[in-house]
């Protein structure tokens, strides 16, 4: 018995390197366009949370556009904001445009978006003595939003993504999607 296990465990052991000495070298194209990547962000939404025990935010319909020039990734949202106040319950409706850079986690084998930048944040009748204290709220929950929920995960069942996994070679942006060349 230990001598059948012994053998099923070098001829595993021969495919894998097998595999390796196959891969090892060659590039993986991965093509992710601007719908899968919206799609993926939708998963969850809308999104509510409490912050500083006083705003209630939530996250819902995101827009992507990919921008070539830059290799960023814009991503928008529309948000809900309720200001908890001891005499007021405002509920204030608005948008925010923010642009990051993909980052791969290649022990996940998925994409982030990091880096982020608010480009833009309109939220109509917000009074101005609660401006800065909301937009730093909004930027915490984005962060956290974009560092929970990948744009892209490379599919388990396929056999060169799995292999790909190990190394990151370039991300661009070509026309409506995004280019991830992955190898070993």
């Amino acid at each position: 018995m230990a001598r059948v296990i012994a053998v099923i465990a070098a001829i595993l052991l021969a495919l894998a390197f097998a595999g390796y000495l196959y891969y090892s070298g060659k590039e993986y194209t991965v093509r992710i366009s601007e719908a899968e990547i919206q799609r993926n962000l939708t998963e969850g939404l809308p999104l509510s949370k409490s912050y500083l025990s006083i705003f209630e935010l939530t996250l819902d319909n995101p827009r992507v556009e990919l921008l070539a020039d830059s290799g960023r990734i814009a991503a928008g949202m529309d948000l809900t904001l309720r200001i908890k106040a001891v005499d007021d319950r405002r509920k204030i409706n608005g948008s925010v445009d923010i642009s990051g850079l993909p980052q791969y986690v290649p022990a996940k084998g998925e994409f982030y978006l990091e880096d982020l930048k608010i480009d833009r944040l309109s939220l109509e009748g917000l009074p101005d003595k609660q401006a800065e204290r909301t937009r730093m709220v909004i930027e915490a929950a984005l962060a956290e939003y974009y560092r929970r929920h990948p744009i892209y995960k490379l599919k388990a069942t396929n056999i060169r993504q799995v292999m790909a996994k190990l190394a990151l070679r370039r991300v661009s942006v070509d026309g409506d999607e995004l280019v991830v060349v992955l190898g070993i």
